[in-house]
């Protein structure tokens, strides 16, 4: 077969693979695509050793759609909205009542943002700071001689920098004007077979505008707040209320939208969003022509603009009730006949979190959302002054919802990682270990507590002392059993020869740190655990506070007592610092790496792969975050197959995809397999003729490897690629797609083993390679310990350079043959995929 017969198209994962390495060519040729989606070919076939089987190889390098530019990178500080979107996808099925609340939850979360920053510029900054004499002239000098109105408008500046940069964030995407004319999602949840579902989402702007219009609202909201401040000439109630009372109408107006979701021919939400910035035009005037000449001159502190706290502790409170819905929601997507459907499957298949996955991630999210509010003001009021929970004391009175919260992520700060080791052992299935680690834990965690009570200082340090040796004694457990029986064993199947050879202990080792990726979501779903039970907490102090509003001054049953003496106590201020202290530090970490990847493209590369991973899949459930590249990258590669397969005639086109690559990979096939079911319209105009996706459907081929299909995408978006899934389309290519992976391998593993087959060793002449199970391929890595003079040593590779291996090839040349011969049984022989020894 000559080498333009067979065409492979590498497709790199979220690390951004220069296409040099990809190729092993330093002078690639580019020839198709674009400066941010790219095919370059390699100069020279690439050849299976075995089989003399030559090829031409190409390079699809997407990773400058995010990992590529360094602007990109500061989206990290609005990292808890990618991560909600990421929870629409988690969900059992198409259940539209969760979809509304997820999008209702990333409403909260985009106002909690805007409302935090409009805290600190108007109440905490203007009011408190800048009205009274001394934290001026200590603090905001320059607004010696301003009129109160005039700092108004200089407060408003920041929450509408914020406002402004979330609309310009949420307008931009990466992917092209659409090619054909089929843009109608065949379901409303859509699927990966469906092009227009790849393509920028008809609902993504109204959800866009509805998301600017509410941020505009509150702050707009806050602002007629203000304008029943106590002042002796102040304004009467009514106005500061139908001020208020138009705003809940535009509001209504936004959240229809977002439950709704409509799309943008439907609903005119560019009117949406203009009406909310007239609105808050008209509510910034009136407050700060009534509120212009207040006076500025006190001595000690202010009375807090009216409505801020009510504010912050509205949307702590939705916050939490929304987890709470999301829950209820999940419960009966779980039990519906879709969530039944994906929860029979064998456990290794499984949804995570038993099919919560949606509560898990929109938990986090809410948890960072909460944290980073809380910590921004908690640390603008330790720089200017001292927080305090109530305007009797000295200092500047900080809301209820920002003093919990920062009080919260202080108990999570400490919690965290106690919980860190023992979870960590038990990922590694080190369970003495576990023990020993939970045991010195919770010996910590008192020893904590202690410091708040009035014990001898003694029994502290008795109790750090033991926490101490309890840790040391587990450390001491993980080193000695660090290497498994049974992982050692089956090392030792590999590598025939003597126990105690030099690098048995070290692939042993790196397979049972491997194997901890069947676990993960374990510390994941501890953080969202404790982060979801402090947003409850959090959320129902906030619930009382709105329920006695006047419980500073006096509060039925206690409840002013309680919370002004807990929220005043040492523990709440030690707990709000370090709270403060750990979000401004996560904050400031996530504004230097941005800042950083201006300069240093290693860095860009490293910040872009966060995004690779939360930024594949289309803006649904919120608007604001960053723009996904798994559609253009998926329908760039699908038009890159069909071209070769059909203008260039091309026997067989193999897709070859590493780690994300991998599902770019999958979603692509199952996008040309939808085109292929597809009638061409009247017109004439689609993306893919119908006759072409089918034609260029019998001639491609899958190699994927280092993939997380199996054992993470399928268990955590078990409705767009979980096990049915990938048993479909294993059952369509047959032996035209293989995977290849390594026990070694943290990130990759095993796609297509379902049946309980025994493995079946695989040679090149005298030396044992791999083994195959089923389409997989396990290979040995390194692929062997014994020095050998006439070959070079084999590095432990792991996750990456599956091109170097000699395997590779041959499994690429096999896939190939089977394109050729579709539907045929490949009988595995010869040099590197048989079970059969090759030579004497």
């Amino acid at each position: 077969m000559r080498p333009e017969d067979v065409v492979e198209l590498r497709v790199h994962g979220v690390s951004g693979t220069p296409p040099e390495a990809m190729l092993g060519d330093p002078f690639p040729t580019p020839v198709a695509g674009d400066d941010v989606a790219r095919f370059l070919r390699a100069g020279k076939p690439a050849r299976a050793l075995s089989s003399g089987r030559t090829r031409t190889v190409e390079a699809f390098h997407w990773g400058r759609f995010t990992s590529g530019g360094a602007s990109r990178a500061l989206w990290l500080v609005l990292i808890p909205f990618a991560i909600l979107n990421l929870a629409r996808y988690t969900l059992l099925g198409a259940g539209r009542f969760a979809e509304a609340v997820l999008r209702l939850l990333g409403l909260v979360l985009t106002c909690m943002l805007v409302t935090s920053v409009a805290y600190v510029s108007l109440e905490l900054l203007v009011r408190q700071c800048a009205g009274t004499v001394a934290c001026r002239a200590a603090n905001l000098g320059f607004f010696d001689g301003w009129p109160f109105g005039a700092m108004l408008l200089v407060g408003m500046a920041p929450p509408l920098l914020v406002i402004t940069t979330l609309w310009w964030f949420g307008r931009q995407t990466f992917l092209y004007e659409p090619k054909g004319t089929h843009h109608a999602w065949e379901t409303r949840s859509g699927s990966l077979g469906d092009y227009a579902f790849w393509h920028t989402s008809p609902r993504t702007p109204v959800l866009r505008d509805a998301h600017v219009a509410a941020a505009c609202v509150m702050v707009g909201v806050l602002y007629a707040g203000a304008l029943r401040t106590e002042q002796p000439d102040r304004p009467s109630d009514v106005l500061s209320w139908s001020v208020v009372g138009l705003g809940v109408l535009v509001l209504s107006w936004a959240v229809g939208c977002v439950v709704m979701s409509p799309d943008r021919r439907k609903v005119n939400s560019r009117a949406l969003k203009w009406a909310s910035v007239a609105y808050l035009l008209v509510a910034a005037g009136a407050a700060t022509a009534f509120l212009w000449r207040l006076p500025t001159d006190a001595s000690a502190g202010v009375t807090p603009l009216a409505g801020f706290e009510a504010v912050t502790n509205v949307l702590g409170a939705l916050a939490m009730l929304l987890l709470i819905v999301l829950f209820g929601a999940c419960v009966h997507l779980r039990h519906s006949a879709r969530g039944v459907e994906l929860m029979v499957a064998d456990k290794r298949f499984r949804p995570m979190w038993h099919g919560y996955a949606a509560v898990v991630i929109a938990a986090l999210a809410t948890t960072l959302a909460v944290g980073f509010s809380g910590g921004l003001a908690y640390r603008v009021v330790e720089w200017v002054g001292d927080p305090v929970p109530d305007a009797g004391r000295q200092g500047l009175v900080l809301s209820t919802s920002y003093l919990v919260g920062a009080g919260l992520w202080g108990v999570l700060a400490i919690a965290f990682p106690l919980l860190v080791a023992p979870i960590v052992a038990a990922m590694v299935r080190q369970v003495s270990s576990a023990i020993l680690f939970a045991a010195g834990s919770v010996v910590a965690g008192v020893a904590v507590a202690l410091r708040w009570t009035s014990v001898p200082g003694w029994v502290f340090w008795v109790a750090a002392m033991v926490a101490g040796m309890l840790y040391a004694i587990g450390a001491v457990s993980c080193i000695r059993h660090s290497v498994g029986a049974a992982i050692r064993e089956g090392v030792l199947a590999d590598y025939p020869g003597r126990p105690d050879r030099p690098g048995i202990r070290k692939v042993a080792f790196n397979q049972r740190l491997a194997s901890a990726k069947y676990r993960y979501h374990w510390l994941l779903g501890a953080m969202a655990l404790l982060g979801g039970v402090l947003v409850a907490a959090g959320g129902g102090v906030a619930l009382a506070s709105l329920a006695y509003p006047d419980w500073r001054s006096a509060a039925p049953s206690g409840l002013a007592d309680w919370l002004s003496s807990w929220l005043s106590s040492r523990p709440a201020q030690d707990l709000g610092a370090l709270g403060s202290l750990v979000v401004s530090g996560l904050v400031v970490v996530l504004l230097l790496l941005g800042v950083r990847t201006w300069q240093s493209p290693s860095m860009r590369t490293a910040v872009g792969i966060v995004w690779d991973l939360v930024a594949f899949w289309p803006r649904l459930a919120h608007p604001i975050c960053p723009p996904p590249y798994g559609g253009r990258a998926t329908i760039e590669l699908t038009s890159r197959a069909v071209r070769l397969a059909g203008h260039h005639d091309v026997d067989a086109v193999v897709l070859s995809g590493h780690s994300q690559g991998s599902v770019v990979c999958f979603a692509a096939l199952s996008l040309l397999r939808g085109e292929s079911e597809r009638p061409d319209p009247a017109d004439g105009e689609r993306y893919i003729r119908q006759a072409d996706a089918v034609a260029a459907l019998r001639r491609v081929g899958l190699v994927t490897y280092g993939s997380q299909l199996q054992w993470a995408y399928s268990r955590l978006f078990p409705h767009y690629l979980g096990h049915a899934e990938l048993a479909r389309l294993h059952d369509e290519l047959g032996d035209r797609w293989w995977n290849v992976h390594r026990l070694t391998d943290p990130l990759g593993g095993p796609v297509q083993v379902w049946a309980e087959t025994a493995d079946e060793p695989l040679f090149a002449g005298q030396k044992l390679w791999g083994f195959r199970c089923g389409n997989d391929v396990r290979l040995r890595d390194p692929e062997f310990l014994d020095p050998d003079p006439d070959m070079v040593a084999s590095p432990l590779r792991g996750h990456s350079d599956y091109y170097d291996d000699p395997v590779f090839d041959e499994v690429v040349a096999r896939v190939a043959e089977a394109v050729s011969t579709p539907r045929t049984t490949v009988v595995i022989g010869g040099l590197a995929l048989s079970g059969d020894r090759i030579g004497p």
